[in-house]
């Protein structure tokens, strides 16, 4: 019987998308609750302050409100009330609604609030102690939306659990038959082989060798990719650069290498052994 040599490409191309696409899911199931922190600190909380305030109180307020725990200082911003008519002019387009509502206008700080402090009893509680300050009308914030950050929070990490567990069974499955099928047109040298006596290690090992190399090289073009994609998210979110240290993302290259060596190898040998396990008539 001639030898064949099998086709790799299809099985390192096939590899190589299942380990991009498991890349993506182990990266966001890692980093969850950083990304959920990053969200929630980019949540917007308005405080309104009283009509005709002196340049001294609303500076007072600010000062206080920078100072709190609770708030990212830096993202502290005062608008004034023809700010937020130009504002809601540029996206209603309907300066009478304003000039019938000029008393609903007012002088406003916006700030963002460290991720532990955005639920909402914590800022029902605070808005109750604001409301004591006589240049102060009022706390804003999305309650509804608060209400159910960590329940879909709890329930997107389930979620990606369940896919990744979902998607390594059939990361497996796939690499395993994409192999067999590499391997498919080898299935008679590889029974001569041992009907001449050849040992089941040395009939295996140069099949596990390439799979070994197949799998380094999927791993190598899903980093790639990997690469690519992180570095135009980061583009998009700048944040998301400081979730990640350059350590932590060469270790995840890492064990993705050793990820498609393993795979690819272990498959490669099962699959050998699988046709050496077979009766001569059944390879046919």
């Amino acid at each position: 019987m001639a030898h064949t040599r099998p086709t790799y490409l299809y099985a390192i191309i096939g590899v190589a998308l299942v380990l991009i696409v498991l890349g993506f899911f182990a990266l966001t199931a890692l980093h969850l609750t950083q990304l959920t922190n990053l969200y929630k600190e980019k949540v917007d909380i308005w405080l309104e302050l009283k009509p005709e305030l002196a340049a001294g109180e609303i500076e007072r307020v600010s000062n206080s409100i920078r100072q709190h725990p609770a708030v990212k200082a830096e993202t502290l911003k005062f608008i004034t009330k023809e700010q937020v008519a130009a504002d809601m002019t540029a996206d209603l387009g309907e300066e009478s609604m304003l000039e019938e509502m000029p008393d609903l206008l007012r002088d406003v700080l916006r700030f963002n609030v460290h991720a532990e402090y955005l639920d909402q009893s914590s800022l029902n509680s605070w808005r109750s102690q604001l409301r004591e300050d006589p240049a102060i009308a009022d706390l804003y914030f999305e309650a509804s939306n608060l209400g159910n950050v960590h329940d879909n929070i709890k329930n997107l990490g389930w979620i990606t659990l369940g896919l990744s567990i979902l998607l390594i069974f059939a990361a497996v499955t796939l690499i395993h038959n994409t192999i067999r099928l590499a391997l498919y047109a080898n299935r008679f040298l590889i029974k001569n082989q041992q009907l001449v006596g050849a040992s089941w290690g040395f009939i295996s090992k140069p099949y596990v060798q390439r799979g070994i190399l197949n799998g380094l090289i999927s791993a190598g073009i899903a980093i790639a990719a990997l690469a690519v994609f992180y570095w135009w998210i980061c583009k998009l979110v700048p944040d998301i650069n400081d979730l990640i240290t350059l350590g932590e993302l060469t270790l995840f290259y890492v064990v993705l290498l050793v990820v498609g060596a393993l795979i690819s190898g272990i498959s490669s040998w099962f699959v050998v052994n699988k046709f050496l396990r077979m009766q001569l008539d059944d390879l046919y």
